[in-house]
């Protein structure tokens, strides 16, 4: 077992939550996952589908038809003693909210898994172990226009 400095940027432990700063949660429905540190790792998505066709100048005109909803990816270290809550998450099949640095709205929980222990918190006196989500924004939070200019096609549910 490794034994990490968990508030060490370079331990890959992330930093702790600490009010008013960085701060990351997932809420709805009476299930919260809110892990004692913040993610190693947040990256967020958007595809759009350009159509590309030639013009008589030799050049190409490109249109837009529309996009998808943003993917969300999340990983980083969590305490044994949260993992139930990352359980409860995972079998979440409703919409929730995500509070994270740099992105924040309504999502559906599409995957995730975690492995360990990777890591020991030596303050709490706990096994860390790895986990990462993959989110997708139900389009609730995404730029509002009209007709769906925005290209959100999908709530984020199954129909």
């Amino acid at each position: 077992m490794n034994y990490a400095n968990p508030y060490s940027l370079g331990g890959g432990g992330g930093r702790p939550a600490i009010s008013g700063q960085d701060t990351f949660f997932v809420y709805g429905s009476g299930v919260t996952f809110a892990p004692t540190y913040v993610p190693t790792r947040i990256s967020v998505s958007k595809e759009r589908n350009l159509n590309r066709e030639d013009n008589f100048c030799g050049t190409e005109d490109v249109s837009d038809l529309g996009s998808k909803n943003r993917e969300v990816h999340i990983s980083g270290l969590i305490r044994e003693s949260e993992l139930d809550s990352l359980g409860n998450l995972l079998d979440a099949n409703f919409p929730m909210r995500v509070i994270a640095p740099g992105w924040s709205g309504e999502i559906r929980v599409m995957d995730g898994e975690f492995e360990g222990p990777r890591a020991f918190d030596p303050q709490n006196r706990e096994p860390l172990y790895k986990y990462s989500l993959n989110v997708l924004s139900t389009g609730s939070d995404e730029a509002q226009k009209p007709d769906n200019e925005d290209g959100v096609i999908s709530d984020g549910h199954d129909h």
